[in-house]
């Protein structure tokens, strides 16, 4: 005889006795218990599983409304340009008409061939040292005395952050003229003691040196703001922590504010890497390359050496050139600067 504790049926006549299979569902998790589960345990899902996620989310949303066109346009204005200099580059095209004299790799031959472009190339590389061992360093200990927010400190973050605001092609101008030796700041200086100015950038090796000062002089204050920005983003309770554990200014300025600034400082590099492989304008509006092509940028090399001599099949060559270049160097320069910390 059944107790009347037992469980009925809505007949009321037989108990329910409920199947393994409705049990087991009953203890599994959902999906979403399931994936706080996974990140407690740090276990890391499939990609079968990611792209799941992926799917359901807004993110899909997002990349299917702004991805498009953002691929159009690289593709337009990046990959489209590439592929035609790539394919000019085979060519001896002067740019009118159809490409039709087909030469193969001799562009290419005659680009590494040519001496002038290996000294540009060494230029480039002169200006990231100078960038990398003066520039950056001075703007780093400028930053550090005038990042307080004091009215003299805002004043000479602007003096110092002017050179950047002005054209490249007027920095130019105004720095042919000062170097000028017949009625530049040079040729004054040089009366004052009695003396008859050089032509500075008429000699090869002074041409190359006044071209770095100008350079330096032109983006000091960009570096600067950069620093000036990331000391103001470290937290004034971490300085506070170390001033009272007796910590002197050099030993915090040493031990905790240039660790805390080393992203701001790998991302200065990689700013003066940038510009020193863009390195065009300054150089037209100062030296013209000159004197005998000692001051040529790759770009400024480029110009004159394909655009200007309407060779634009060899241009074409050292475009694709400087862009495997590129390449290379940004490959390089992620991996030494850009690792991830281990056990991230």
């Amino acid at each position: 005889m059944a107790s009347p504790l037992d469980p009925l049926t809505p007949a009321g006549n037989t108990p329910v006795v409920p199947t393994i299979t409705s049990q087991v569902q009953e203890d599994l998790p959902s999906l979403a218990e399931a994936r706080q589960v996974e990140q407690l345990m740090g276990v890391k899902p499939n990609l079968w599983r990611r792209l799941q996620d992926f799917s359901g989310s807004s993110h899909m949303r997002t990349c299917l409304l702004f991805l498009p066109p953002a691929l159009l346009l690289f593709t337009l204005f990046v990959t489209w340009p590439v592929v035609e200099a790539a394919y000019y580059s085979f060519f001896n095209w002067n740019g009118y008409g159809a490409p039709s004299k087909w030469i193969g790799l001799d562009n290419f031959m005659r680009v590494w061939n040519d001496p002038v472009f290996y000294h540009s190339l060494f230029n480039n590389l002169l200006i990231v040292l100078v960038s990398a061992c003066i520039q950056v360093p001075l703007a780093l200990a400028l930053a550090l005395l005038i990042s307080d927010k004091s009215r003299s400190s805002v004043v000479f973050r602007a003096i110092f952050f002017l050179p950047y605001i002005l054209g490249e092609i007027v920095a130019g101008l105004i720095w042919r003229y000062m170097y000028d030796g017949n009625y530049g700041v040079v040729a004054v200086v040089y009366r004052w003691f009695g003396q008859e100015a050089p032509q500075v950038l008429a000699t090869e090796g002074w041409a190359t040196a006044a071209l770095l000062v100008v350079i330096v002089w032109k983006y000091f204050g960009f570096h600067m703001a950069l620093f000036v920005a990331g000391r103001q983003g470290i937290g004034d309770d971490v300085l506070e922590a170390a001033k009272i554990d007796g910590a002197s200014r050099w030993e915090t300025t040493l031990n905790i504010i240039l660790p805390l600034m080393r992203p701001v400082a790998v991302l200065s590099l990689f700013f003066s890497i940038l510009g020193s492989l863009q390195a065009f304008a300054i150089i037209v509006a100062l030296t013209d390359g000159g004197p005998s092509n000692s001051t040529h940028s790759a770009v400024s090399y480029l110009y004159n050496f394909g655009i200007k001599r309407m060779r634009v099949g060899f241009g074409s060559a050292i475009g694709v050139s400087l862009f495997v270049i590129c390449v290379l160097v940004m490959i390089l320069y992620k991996r030494l600067f850009m690792r991830p910390k281990e056990g991230r």
